[in-house]
């Protein structure tokens, strides 16, 4: 992976020093030399500043111009590359070697892009080995070759490769960050936790281990850390000119799926909550209303919901996720992203929707029953020799009547108000308020 730390003047002194191209004389250009060394220095510049498409236009403007050496192809790769345009960055990088076979920058962005498809990451892990054979002092290709055996499941390999990157260069986020992935996609969450905690320490405002440790500590249920690491996202994202376009698309993404996995989950749930209380199970032979719904009726899809209107709360947005448009997969009232997963601190919270609709009609309840000592309390202002030993329907009603009271509360499950032995009103059904 090409690194911008010293990038920047190693580029232009091989540029000025190694790579002075011969022109044939019979053929007439539009740029000089010059222009070709500011058009470079841009282009690096560009890259330095992650405008990757403003880096794409001038390399490839410099190979057309017939300027052709390897480093001018490897950045036009690179640019490429940080664009998602992998076959054509591959073309790029394939035609620096055939310039340069043992250019290391170049074998180590091919080796990467290889690596990212299973198909291909074994040719890419012996790209990445010459990379580091050829310069084994570098350790940005140390840590590039920890991510390809990482990809393959070599773990061992893998940490020795990031531990190695760090001794040679104790100023390089990368390997620390990517330690701590490996060891979180290893289940060794502890390891991960202090990795993620030293990028911190080297850059506060380092986007991606901020949201690592977020889905941790969600993972764990921890609620304080989550939510702290949560705000320190939100503050990140909130800065556009210092964070990586695609690191920040990728968390704004997941983030929105889950999101949107929550609202079609609770949508899901009330769907099936509603064809239990309606529905009778005509082969139940106690003839319960408890009605059994097979699996399949929770396979529903995207398209089906909306027919039904169960999103009309949410008219105009669009619940699917952002990145691939595809619809969520549905496993007995649970959505997951078949992309994203779901972050526990969303989905995994609903359990039982009968559990949701309970604390939300006992929150009611609550409600009523504050407004009722407080009717009580007024009334006994005005009339303190009056004591009122229990309530009822017609206690309630005078109350009313009486002006202490705008409206009839009432509990919405079915539950009597009454009174406690300290004058407070509890129901029968949510009992009293804390």
């Amino acid at each position: 992976m090409m690194k911008t730390n010293g990038f920047r003047a190693f580029l232009l002194c091989t540029l000025f020093f190694s790579c002075v191209i011969s022109v044939p004389v019979s053929t007439v250009y539009a740029e000089t030399r010059e222009d070709i060394r500011k058009l470079y220095k841009a282009g690096v510049d560009y890259i330095v500043d992650s405008n990757f498409e403003a880096a794409e236009a001038v390399f490839k403007k410099i190979i057309e111009a017939g300027y052709e050496f390897a480093e001018a192809y490897n950045n036009l790769g690179y640019a490429r590359m940080k664009l998602k345009k992998n076959f054509e960055a591959i073309f790029e990088f394939k035609n620096a070697l055939r310039l340069n076979p043992d250019f290391a920058d170049a074998l180590n962005n091919l080796g990467l892009l290889y690596s990212e498809k299973m198909s291909t990451a074994q040719m890419g892990l012996q790209y990445l080995k010459r990379a580091v054979e050829t310069d084994p002092n570098n350790a940005n290709y140390h840590d590039s070759l920890g991510v390809g055996y990482h990809r393959l499941g070599f773990i061992k390999e893998a940490e020795v490769e990031f531990k190695t990157a760090n001794l040679i260069d104790r100023t390089l986020i990368s390997p620390v960050y990517n330690l701590g992935y490996l060891y979180e996609t290893n289940d060794r969450k502890k390891a991960a936790i202090a990795e993620y905690l030293k990028v911190i320490s080297m850059r506060r405002d380092h986007l991606m281990a901020n949201y690592r440790l977020f889905k941790i500590y969600s993972r764990l249920d921890d609620k304080p850390l989550m939510a702290n690491y949560l705000f320190n996202m939100f503050k990140i994202l909130r800065n556009v000119s210092k964070v990586d376009k695609h690191e920040r698309t990728a968390v704004e993404n997941e983030i929105l799926c889950n999101l949107k996995a929550f609202i079609v989950e609770v949508a899901i749930n009330f769907n099936a909550e509603i064809k239990k209380m309606t529905l009778i199970d005509k082969a139940s032979p106690t003839g319960d209303k408890e009605t059994y719904i097979a699996p399949s009726e929770y396979l529903i899809s995207y398209e089906e919901f909306s027919k039904k209107n169960l999103f009309y709360f949410f008219e105009g947005t669009e619940l699917r996720c952002p990145e691939t448009g595809k619809y969520y997969t549905n496993y007995i009232n649970h959505v997951i992203c078949p992309v994203h997963g779901s972050l526990s601190v969303f989905t995994a919270r609903v359990h039982d929707i009968k559990q949701i609709r309970f604390n939300y009609h006992k929150n009611i309840c609550a409600e009523c029953r504050k407004m009722l000592d407080y009717a009580l309390f007024l009334r006994a202002i005005d009339h303190p020799d009056e004591k009122l030993s229990s309530i009822g329907d017609d206690e309630i009603r005078s109350l009313v009547e009486s002006g202490y009271l705008r409206d009839l509360p009432n509990c919405p499950d079915g539950g009597k108000f009454l009174t406690d032995e300290n004058g407070f009103v509890k129901c029968s059904m949510h009992g009293a308020s804390n």
